[in-house]
């Protein structure tokens, strides 16, 4: 962590605190999302997080196998059709399946999402711009909006943190997918058009056979 920040410091974060509206933050927002809608290769791009995944967590290969269905796109707002916003979604997704976590809470990919949703309708300053940054760092490490992002949601986090613990819980709640569960799988024993020995496989029917030997 860097303390090379002093008062006189002119980023594009420092400048959106107390001292500015929520408009300026609202315009990055907007910037920062906008042309990411359209089509988009989902399901090569899951396929892709899945077999990733599935080398961190060799143990928990036949579930992430059978996670495709849970890690697809909700209607959650504009942004999920670019690929670094999609794969950080997944990644989380996979993540908490491999260790047992609930899948049904958002993903810090989906809260950036929603935030930009919210951006829309009021300003984002002060706290709600101190959780939109954070969810942004969480979900795209690599892809800081500002340069010095995550030295000045140190500010932020100084400032308004109780405050933003507060609306992360209250926007994890209501927008929280109540059927996102990896539940009832069913699986024939082939992955990828191959024979595999699945932990979720389904034994063949051998009512028949039993039936059989029992009129025998």
């Amino acid at each position: 962590m860097t303390k090379s920040r002093t008062k006189s410091s002119t980023s594009p974060l420092h400048d959106r605190n107390e001292h500015t509206s929520g408009s300026d933050v609202a315009s990055l927002v907007a910037t920062t999302m906008s042309d990411l809608g359209g089509l988009f290769s989902a399901m090569d791009w899951a396929e892709d997080e899945i077999k990733r995944a599935t080398r961190r967590h060799p143990d928990q290969a036949d579930m992430l196998y059978h996670a495709f269905s849970l890690v697809q796109p909700r209607d959650i707002g504009t942004g999920m059709g670019a690929e670094f916003v999609y794969r950080a979604h997944v990644r989380e997704l996979l993540e908490r399946i491999a260790a047992g976590a609930d899948t049904r809470i958002p993903t810090a990919a989906e809260l950036c999402l929603v935030c930009t949703q919210v951006s829309l309708q009021v300003p984002l300053h002060g706290a709600l711009a101190g959780l939109y940054f954070r969810m942004w760092l969480r979900a795209f490490p690599d892809r800081p909006i500002a340069s010095d992002q995550a030295a000045e949601q140190v500010h932020y986090e100084r400032l308004h943190g109780t405050q933003i613990d507060e609306y992360e819980a209250m926007l994890r709640r209501k927008a929280a997918d109540p059927n996102r569960l990896l539940a009832d799988i069913d699986c024939a024993g082939r992955h990828h058009g191959k024979d595999v020995t699945c932990r979720y496989a389904t034994p063949p029917d051998t009512g028949q056979e039993d039936r059989q030997v029992t009129s025998a």
